[in-house]
């Protein structure tokens, strides 16, 4: 992506060399995301295109240099089904990151397929390899979960067990989501899960509210 409202090109880049602790990860999947769409229009500020877009990849850990473990500090090897937090860099001090538990707000943060530019090496899921830089959090893929069941849920999903985790959701509570898009469809579901008593969606279009009662909502008011 090489500019808002600039045809999407296809460039070539050299095999990065491998820090200490790094790896390279062969992209099977990366999302089109909202923010993505948000990108190409310029909609956000600062943004140092050209960029490699795709901030939730998922693929083969192709190479490894040095131990590379897991969020959970399981070891990982080469050939390993694996994905990665997007947010990196993070400064581990600020309010955001020690009191709020909102990492992605730190001012220190990093965010693959947004804030590095393509100048700068892979940073971004939208190409065949993606440079896992040392100190990104990464995590295997269980055998149960293909790569389309992860990529499925995407970011929508991730930002909705996020925001499931901050509400504390107590057994029997009544819940409101405003928006029936991909984050407020995933967090109907997970909200059912968490023991909401009543659940009631706001959003649009029918079609969307239509699948928010599938998901586990009682109520749908169109918005």
């Amino acid at each position: 992506m090489t500019a808002p409202r600039a045809p999407i090109e296809l460039r070539e880049f050299n095999t990065p060399d491998l820090a200490e602790q790094s790896g390279l990860l062969r992209t099977a999947y990366s999302e089109v995301c909202g923010t993505d769409v948000h990108l190409w229009h310029g909609r956000l500020a600062g943004v140092p295109y050209p960029i490699i877009p795709g901030h939730v990849t998922a693929g083969i850990l192709e190479r490894a240099r040095g131990p590379l473990t897991t969020i959970d500090g399981a070891r990982l090897a080469e050939g390993d089904r694996v994905v990665f937090f997007d947010v990196h860099r993070t400064c581990g001090r600020c309010m955001a990151c020690t009191v709020n538990r909102t990492p992605t707000r730190c001012p220190a943060r990093r965010v693959y397929g947004i804030t590095d530019s393509a100048n700068d090496g892979l940073f971004g899921g939208w190409s065949q390899a993606v440079y896992l830089e040392p100190g990104v959090a990464l995590a295997k893929l269980p055998d149960s979960v293909t790569f389309e069941d992860y990529i499925g849920g995407g970011c929508g999903l991730l930002t909705a067990v996020h925001g499931i985790e901050r509400s504390s959701i107590q057994l029997g509570d009544t819940v409101v989501v405003q928006g029936t898009g991909a984050v407020g469809l995933s967090l109907i579901a997970l909200a059912r899960i968490a023991g909401a008593g009543t659940i009631v969606a706001i959003g649009a279009p029918d079609d969307r509210l239509d699948l928010a009662t599938r998901m586990g909502a009682d109520e749908a008011f169109h918005l």
